[in-house]
């Protein structure tokens, strides 16, 4: 499954903060505007622009399975505890979501599940974690 990357992910955060940001400071101090608005207005969006790529641009993340009963365990355990559970089937892909509000907030998770692959794609800060998660309990058990 593929999103949107970094570079159309920041595109829309920097161009959308900018203008909103150019029109509330036009409209707010109006004439009495002693710089550009545009200026302080890129800043913020540059600002924007970046957070929110970082944490909302579309990451695939793919591990390896040596022991399929073992990583498929250990990954619903690590999804649950992450609040996802799953809401369905797409393609070969199955989807893990959160409740309502979250969900929005957090976005979906599509696994599928090869050979001797896992592919995961979502939300780069849920990937990261996923993925920190994961390593993590990779010592203890062998996934």
């Amino acid at each position: 499954m593929k999103g949107p990357g970094f570079v159309p992910t920041f595109l829309f955060y920097f161009v959308g903060t900018t203008l909103i940001a150019a029109f509330v400071i036009d409209q707010g101090v109006g004439s009495e505007l002693t710089f550009n608005p545009f200026q302080v207005s890129i800043l913020l969006g540059l600002t924007a622009g970046l957070v929110g790529a970082y944490f909302n641009s579309h990451q695939t993340l793919t591990l390896p399975i040596k022991n399929r009963g073992a990583f498929l365990k250990k990954l619903k355990q690590t999804l649950e505890q992450l609040g996802y559970s799953e809401a369905g089937k797409l393609d070969a892909f199955t989807v893990y979501s959160r409740p309502a509000l979250s969900n929005f907030f957090s976005g979906k998770l599509f696994v599928e599940i090869e050979k001797d692959s896992a592919t995961i794609s979502g939300r780069g800060n849920k990937i990261r974690l996923l993925k920190k998660r994961m390593e993590q309990d990779k010592g203890e058990d062998s996934v």
